[in-house]
C-alpha cells in the first residue's frame, strides 16, 4: 500500500484521480474511491482531510502550532498564529484547542482562542474542548473548564435571574430586578479572551434580555410564558438598543420559531419600538428563517432587494436593484445563492455583484462554497459560467469550493468543480 508523502498536495490527488477515472472508465467519484483505498482511507473526504491536516506541517511532519501547543511554549504558538497556522483544523483527529485543553495550561488555551479556535467545533469522537478538558490532566484544569464553559455565568444574581426566565418564574425575576435594577441594563461579562477573537461572538458579553430569545440554546424548552417574561421586563424599561438586539436574535431562533414563540415573541418587541436592523434582515435570511421576513412584510417593512432575493421574487428584483447601492446588491446575491435562487442570483450579478467576493453573510467563504456545500448544481454551473474561481479557499476552513462539496459528501457537485480545478 502507498503512503502519502510528507507534505501531499491536494492538486496531485484531484489530477490523479481524474486520470484514473478516464483509464478505467469510472465516475469520478468511484475513481476517487479507489485512490482513498489505495492511500488506506475510508473515503476521498477522510483523504482530503489528511492532506488539509498536514498541509503547513514543518519538514517533520508536525505542525509548528501542534509542536508549539504540545511543548506548551506560548511563544512558539504565537508565532505559529502569526505565521498563518489554522487553529480550526483538525490535526490527527483533534483541533489544537482540544490538545491544548487536555494538558494546559490556561495561557496556551487563551492563546488559541484569541487566535480564532472554536470552542464548539468537535473533535472526531465528537467531544468539544470542554468535554475534553474537563477529563483532562491540567494542573489549572479547573481554570481552564471555566473558560471554555461558555454557559457558566459568575455573577450569583445574574445567574439566578437566567435561570428564573428560563423557568418562565416571573414572580421571581420581578423580586429579582427590583432588589436589583442593574441586571436590566449590565452585561454578563465573560472571559477576556473571547473579546480579543478577531471574529467576534453574536451572543458574546450578553444582556439579560436577551436570553429570552434562547440563540443561543441554553435550555431545550422554552416556557410557555415567554412572552409575558419579555413583557414584564420590557415594562420595567429594557433599553431600546436591546429590544432591536433581541428582536433579531428571534428572528434567527429556530427553537423559538419550532416551539411557537417566534411570531408572539416579534409582535411584542415591534409593539415596543423594537426595529428590525439590516444586519438583522440578512442574517435572518441566511439562516433560512424565512417566516419573521414574511411578518415583517405583514407589519408594513418595505420590500427591498435583499428580500427580494431571499426569496426569489424575480419580478420585484428587476425593479429594485437598479436603484439599490452596492451593499445591498451584494447582499441580494448572497442571498439569492444561500436561498437558491439561481434567476435572482444571475440577476445581482447582472446589476454588478462580485462573483469571487466573500459574502457579506458567512462572510468566510464565496458563493461557490455555498453553492458546493448545498449540492446546487445549476447554482455551480451559472456560477462557474460567470467566473467564479473553483481554487479560492474559505477564510475558516483553508478549503476550495471542491473540499466543501467532498466534505459534505456531495458527488455531483464534486464532478463538476473537478473539471474546472486546474
Amino acid at each position: 500500500m502507498p503512503e502519502l508523502p510528507a507534505r501531499p498536495s491536494a492538486e496531485y490527488l484531484r489530477k490523479r484521480a481524474k486520470r484514473l477515472a478516464r483509464e478505467r472508465a469510472l465516475r469520478l467519484s468511484e475513481a476517487q474511491q479507489v485512490l482513498a483505498n489505495e492511500y488506506g482511507f475510508r473515503n476521498w473526504s477522510a483523504l482530503m482531510r489528511q492532506v488539509e491536516t498536514v498541509r503547513d506541517a514543518s519538514p517533520t511532519g508536525v505542525s509548528p502550532l501542534v509542536a508549539a501547543v504540545r511543548a506548551r511554549d506560548l511563544e512558539a504558538l504565537r508565532k505559529a498564529l502569526a505565521d498563518g497556522a489554522n487553529p480550526r483544523l483538525w490535526y490527527e483527529g483533534e483541533t489544537p484547542l482540544h490538545t491544548a485543553a487536555r494538558l494546559g495550561p490556561l495561557a496556551i488555551v487563551e492563546a488559541l482562542i484569541e487566535g480564532g479556535a472554536l470552542e464548539w467545533r468537535t473533535d472526531r469522537a465528537g467531544r468539544t474542548p470542554l468535554e475534553v478538558a474537563r477529563r483532562g490532566r491540567a494542573r489549572d484544569r479547573a481554570a481552564i473548564v471555566a473558560l471554555l464553559d461558555r454557559n457558566a455565568i459568575p455573577d450569583p444574581s445574574f445567574r439566578a435571574a437566567v435561570a428564573a426566565v428560563h423557568a418562565g418564574d416571573l414572580a421571581r425575576l420581578g423580586r429579582l430586578l427590583v432588589a436589583e435594577p442593574r441586571l436590566l441594563t449590565d452585561r454578563i461579562i465573560g472571559p477576556e479572551a473571547y473579546r480579543k477573537r478577531k471574529r467576534p461572538d453574536y451572543f458574546r458579553d450578553p444582556k439579560l434580555f436577551w436570553f429570552v430569545a434562547n440563540n443561543p440554546t441554553t435550555v431545550e424548552r422554552m416556557p410557555a410564558n415567554i412572552t409575558e417574561i419579555a413583557r414584564a421586563m420590557i415594562e420595567r424599561g429594557v433599553e431600546r438598543a436591546d429590544l432591536d438586539y433581541t428582536l433579531g436574535l428571534v428572528m434567527t431562533s429556530s427553537v423559538a420559531r419550532e416551539q411557537g414563540h417566534q411570531r408572539s415573541l416579534m409582535q411584542v418587541l415591534l409593539a415596543a419600538g423594537a426595529i428590525a436592523t439590516r444586519e438583522a434582515i440578512v442574517a435572518t435570511a441566511a439562516n433560512w428563517e424565512l417566516d419573521p421576513l414574511r411578518a415583517l412584510l405583514e407589519a408594513g417593512h418595505p420590500m427591498d432587494a435583499i428580500l427580494a432575493a431571499t426569496f426569489g421574487d424575480l419580478q420585484s428584483l428587476r425593479s429594485l436593484l437598479p436603484a439599490a447601492c452596492a451593499e445591498d446588491v451584494a447582499s441580494a446575491f448572497g442571498l439569492a445563492v444561500i436561498n437558491r435562487h439561481v434567476e435572482a442570483a444571475r440577476l445581482a450579478l447582472e446589476a454588478g455583484a462580485g462573483v469571487n467576493a466573500f459574502l457579506p453573510v458567512h462572510a468566510h467563504s464565496t458563493a461557490l462554497h455555498q453553492a458546493a456545500g448545498d449540492n446546487n448544481v445549476a447554482m455551480i454551473e451559472m456560477l462557474l459560467a460567470s467566473g467564479a474561481d473553483p481554487e479560492i479557499c474559505d477564510s475558516l476552513w483553508d478549503g476550495t469550493p471542491l473540499g466543501w462539496a467532498m466534505f459534505s459528501g456531495n458527488t455531483e457537485a464534486a464532478e463538476i468543480l473537478m473539471k474546472w480545478a486546474k
